[in-house]
């Protein structure tokens, strides 16, 4: 497990299960040809957290995962110097509730003077930004329970 390990809380007042995923690999669906993020439990090998994602989202977080620079900055290293410049830090990203079978976020940053804040986001976005960070990704367990989906055998 990672920095936080299964079963611990990113926000004191949780106390929720969480896991932290790492990023797996970007697939296409077979139906729709659109890319999709998969994300795992390092300690779960065939198991995988699907989340269906943008083509400039899935090309943003490829980049992000060769450290590839970009001639100008992409919206996602552009919001990591806001933070940096700011004096701000994201800490973690969750993916912490599923309503109507779609998957919400968010940022946890850190202000300058320690206040914590949580800021809706799209998944994508958040794990773009948690690649470029190097921040980790967190996962609340009843939402991993509904998402992740056995693969055996897959080979990013």
């Amino acid at each position: 497990m990672g920095a936080l390990g299964k079963g611990r809380s990113f926000f004191p007042a949780g106390g929720e299960e969480v896991r932290e995923l790492v990023v797996a690999g970007i697939a296409v669906d077979e139906e729709s040809g659109g890319p999709v993020l998969l994300l795992r439990d390092p300690a779960e090998k065939d198991h995988f957290v699907p989340l269906r994602i943008g083509e400039a989202e899935a090309m943003s977080i490829v980049l992000g995962l060769r450290g590839e620079p970009t001639p100008r900055p992409l919206t996602h290293d552009l919001l990591l110097s806001v933070l940096t410049a700011l004096e701000a830090t994201l800490e973690e990203v969750s993916l912490d509730r599923l309503e109507e079978g779609i998957c919400y976020a968010s940022l946890h940053i850190r202000r300058p003077g320690g206040e914590r804040v949580q800021v809706d986001a799209r998944p994508s976005d958040s794990v773009a930004l948690a690649i470029r960070s190097g921040s980790p990704i967190l996962i609340e367990e009843e939402v991993y329970e509904e998402l992740v989906q056995e693969i055996p055998g897959f080979m990013p």
